[in-house]
């Protein structure tokens, strides 16, 4: 074998097909290579799979081991996962752009598990600063600075803002939160959103 450029090649008399590894390829892989690095995103453990797969059989509508594209979403979510509703977009065109429909538990779980260690969910420690910023953002809108905020106002905000609710996720998010005079505790409903 002959060393060039700090890279080992074997003679041409025994080249091999690229599409054919022999012993040789292999070897030098492994003296040229890195080593491996750990998986990044780990699959949760035995227990934690089939649970979350009776979750997904919830959604399966048909009877075919299937979800449709459109429940992706809510069945990530309700499998523990903390999605933004743009990453669920994000892997709902790539299905329809593939003309995919209805999608099995194989390919939910590889999207789960592209989330990150503990499936997209965050930290104690993250929760408690993204409760902090959700708390300062509505304190904007608390013009007493009381904790409480006209449930109209609130409602306005999550149907026009940012990645905004429809007035039915409205209504069912702030069922039993509203008080006589129409104010809601936002501080109690954001601890509550984050910490579940």
């Amino acid at each position: 074998m002959f060393r060039k450029a700090n890279q080992l090649h074997p003679p041409p008399s025994i080249r091999t097909s690229s599409n054919t590894p022999d012993c040789n390829q292999q070897w030098r892989s492994d003296m040229t290579a890195p080593p491996p690095a750990p998986a990044a995103n780990p699959k949760p453990e035995k227990s934690r799979i089939l649970e979350m797969h009776a979750v997904f059989l919830g959604h399966d509508t048909r009877g075919d081991n299937k979800i449709s594209i459109r429940h992706l979403g809510v069945c990530l979510r309700a499998m523990g996962a903390n999605p933004s509703e743009a990453m669920v977009s994000k892997h709902v065109r790539q299905f329809e752009a593939s003309t995919m429909q209805r999608i099995c538990f194989d390919e939910v779980m590889a999207i789960y598990c592209s989330f990150g260690k503990h499936g997209g969910m965050s930290s104690p420690s993250e929760k408690q600063i993204e409760e902090l910023q959700f708390i300062s953002s509505l304190r904007l809108f608390d013009t007493d600075n009381s904790g409480w905020m006209p449930a109209i106002r609130l409602r306005r905000i999550l149907t026009t803002t940012g990645e905004s609710m429809n007035s039915s996720e409205v209504d069912e998010l702030l069922k039993g939160r509203i008080n006589e005079q129409g104010l809601v505790d936002y501080k109690q409903l954001i601890h509550d959103i984050i910490h579940g």
